[in-house]
């Protein structure tokens, strides 16, 4: 079974993923890592969401193909006039060919599934053998809040969490890391003041809207984020609010 985002996050996702720090950051360190391991080629989004990430991939000339399993996802993602089936994600096979993929993205989406080691081993299934899959998941289970029962997440990871989930799909992790360093510490500061005067995930407003300060530290942020890719070029970082993974088959 795959946890349910809030229906009404979808609408906000597709307006504010063009432009939001985090929705960006986030983008380019994946488009980094597929360009620093992946042949150029076909790409499959598994939990492909709005879509964003796929439009911009095709843009650069990628074949791109996307499934999500939330209806609603599936129609955002066809107003960017995008490939994108609406499928069971934790059923027993993906609907694609063996060895299909030179790259197959499973983008926060793990943490919404029952059985995420299976997602993998079927990601693992359409991957080519020397192809790449990229994983993104939010870091740390004691960090899990209302923002996480909002988006229908069913748990958060560590890094090594990740790296053996990987290897017991069959896969070999090429580069493991945290990443959004600096802002871990605000985030839970933040979660900690909203979780403290909200009732319910219900009644929450999303973390992805602006405040009154956003025209000065958004800026910031962004100078810091781009640092961020930079020093992952070369390294991996030792915490963060997420983690991202690259991983191909096993020989």
């Amino acid at each position: 079974m795959q946890g349910k985002m809030r229906q009404d996050l979808y609408q906000e996702l597709y307006t504010v993923e063009d432009t939001h720090w985090w929705h960006q950051h986030k983008r380019a360190v994946v488009r980094g890592l597929l360009q620093r391991f992946s042949a150029f080629g076909r790409v499959l989004d598994v939990g492909a969401g709005t879509g964003k990430i796929l439009a911009e991939l095709q843009a650069n000339g990628w074949q791109v193909v996307g499934v999500d399993g939330e209806k609603e996802a599936v129609e955002w993602s066809k107003k960017r006039g995008l490939d994108v089936k609406l499928i069971d994600l934790q059923q027993k096979q993906l609907p694609f060919k063996e060895h299909e993929f030179s790259a197959v993205m499973a983008l926060d989406l793990l943490e919404h599934v029952d059985d995420d080691v299976e997602v993998l081993e079927q990601m693992q299934r359409v991957l080519s053998d020397k192809g790449v899959v990229v994983i993104t998941v939010p870091a740390y289970q004691q960090l899990f809040s209302y923002w996480d029962t909002m988006l229908g997440h069913k748990r958060r990871y560590s890094k090594g969490e990740l790296d053996k989930k990987l290897k017991k799909a069959g896969l070999k992790p090429l580069y493991v890391s945290y990443y959004f360093c600096l802002p871990l510490l605000p985030s839970i500061l933040v979660r900690w003041i909203k979780r403290s005067s909200t009732k319910s995930s219900q009644q929450a407003t999303s973390d992805f809207q602006t405040t009154p300060l956003s025209f000065i530290s958004v800026p910031l942020l962004n100078a810091y984020l781009w640092c961020e890719r930079v020093i992952m070029r070369f390294a991996t970082l030792p915490f963060g609010l997420s983690v991202v993974a690259v991983a191909t088959k096993k020989s």
